[in-house]
């Protein structure tokens, strides 16, 4: 349904916002417009395939005519029922279009939040208006956004078939607003009103999860795994396209926030350090794994979403196992020694150029004694257990070490940056043996 047309000016932000405004703002649409499909374009490219020319001008069309339907609203000082049907049937048509395609609506929310961020930062940056005329326009960006969504939504819903339930949309909508890197303090200041409607207790703190499908042994694509050729051993995960169905999120408990339709499905999980909480989770994931980021205020959910795609690229790679709910806290040493592989690649070759006039297959034995060696505090005999040999032979080994290294090894610090480079090769693979970059 779209927005009636409000009787009381009081009642209506449009009718308090200076009309001379809209004027103002013209010239300013083509570039907010292009603002806003560039930044389509790199959310497009992050997440989904790139995006079609015809894709393209059709969003920088129904954009451009929501800038410009939003600038006669601010003109004529509200809303008048030609115009708003008129809009509506257009916005239908546009979500309508998106759904016989098989795509979600983001990219038109995306644009439109891009647009709407890019205005309000210029007229801040202006100093054009007062602050009272900038909290209405904010107002009346949030309600025009609102009117927009919800008649693309009908439309998308309706060629899909599926009615959408109210209280699902609204909890979607939620789920965005809360995940929105660009989005306005206007839109912010809403959350609670939102969580309202989508019957959902506001927590403290919350985690975003990535969603996955299992596929042992098969990383995207259904390629092997290259983790498990480092000796990585579990489930590697296969991530879902922006269509494919993940199962049993339904069965997630009530109060998890959940979109399985987003380019990349998610939920949000909120009090995720309470007791039984991952239990929890993991119980009603069947079919289903996850990739938990850390926990947060609920305003820095999207910084719980990136955190969570680093991991997700581990076990996408297999440097890091899949399977049930990885949590970003439990992997911190693997997300911190892949953050930057080109340096680690060169410390490598630096801290470890005495193995390199070995053959390969001594060199492997070689590096993976002197790590168990490290890791057990320089203890032989345990280190001999981590590798499965006899004593004699890691003594062996470290001999031929210590002639290599020479006092290194009994260097506090050199230890250290050994054992440092070692453990992110055990992740990475022989990183050393590539070329400088």
């Amino acid at each position: 349904m779209t927005y009636p047309p409000r009787e009381s000016p009081r009642t209506d932000p449009f009718a308090r916002i200076p009309p001379e405004l809209g004027a103002r703002l013209r010239p300013l649409v083509p570039p907010l417009v292009e603002e806003a499909l560039e930044g389509v374009r790199r959310r497009a490219r992050s997440h989904t395939p790139p995006l079609e020319s015809a894709d393209v001008e059709g969003l920088r069309r129904v954009i451009g005519a929501g800038v410009h339907a939003f600038l006669d609203r601010v003109e004529s000082g509200g809303r008048s029922p030609g115009h708003v049907d008129a809009l509506a049937a257009e916005f239908r048509a546009f979500g309508a279009g998106e759904a016989r395609h098989g795509r979600t609506l983001e990219c038109l929310h995306t644009g439109m939040r891009t647009a709407a961020a890019v205005a309000w930062r210029r007229l801040a940056d202006a100093d054009a208006l007062t602050r009272d005329h900038m909290a209405v326009l904010g107002e009346a960006i949030f309600a025009f956004q609102e009117e927009i969504s919800t008649a693309a939504g009908e439309g998308h819903a309706r060629v899909r078939g599926a009615g959408a339930d109210a209280l699902r949309r609204r909890r979607a909508r939620l789920l965005e607003v809360l995940l929105a890197d660009a989005g306005t303090e206007q839109e912010a200041r809403t959350v609670p009103a939102l969580a309202r409607a989508a019957r959902w207790r506001v927590p403290d703190r919350v985690a975003v999860a990535l969603l996955y499908r299992e596929a042992p042994g098969t990383a995207v694509g259904g390629t092997p795994a290259p983790g498990t050729a480092r000796g990585d051993t579990g489930t590697v995960a296969d991530v879902p396209s922006p269509t494919g169905a993940l199962p049993a999120v339904s069965a997630l408990p009530s109060d998890v926030l959940v979109d399985p339709d987003r380019a990349e499905p998610c939920a949000l999980v909120p009090d995720p350090e309470g007791p039984g909480r991952l239990r929890s989770l993991e119980r009603s994931l069947r079919g289903a794994c996850a990739v938990l980021g850390p926990s947060v205020p609920l305003d820095r959910a999207p910084a719980s979403l990136a955190r969570a795609r680093d991991l997700a690229e581990l076990v996408r790679t297999g440097a890091v196992r899949g399977g049930g709910v990885v949590r970003w806290s439990d992997h911190l040493p693997a997300l911190l020694l892949t953050r930057d592989t080109g340096l680690v690649a060169e410390m490598a070759r630096s801290r470890l150029a005495p193995l390199a006039r070995l053959r390969r297959p001594q060199r492997e034995r070689m590096a993976d004694t002197l790590l168990s060696w490290l890791e057990s505090g320089l203890n032989a005999n345990e280190a001999a257990e981590r590798l499965h040999i006899h004593p004699q032979t890691v003594r062996y080994r470290m001999r031929r070490l210590e002639e290599l290294f020479g006092a290194r090894l009994r260097d506090p610090g050199e230890r250290f940056e050994l054992e440092l480079v070692l453990r992110a090769r055990r992740i990475l693979g022989p990183v050393e043996e590539g070329g400088p970059e």
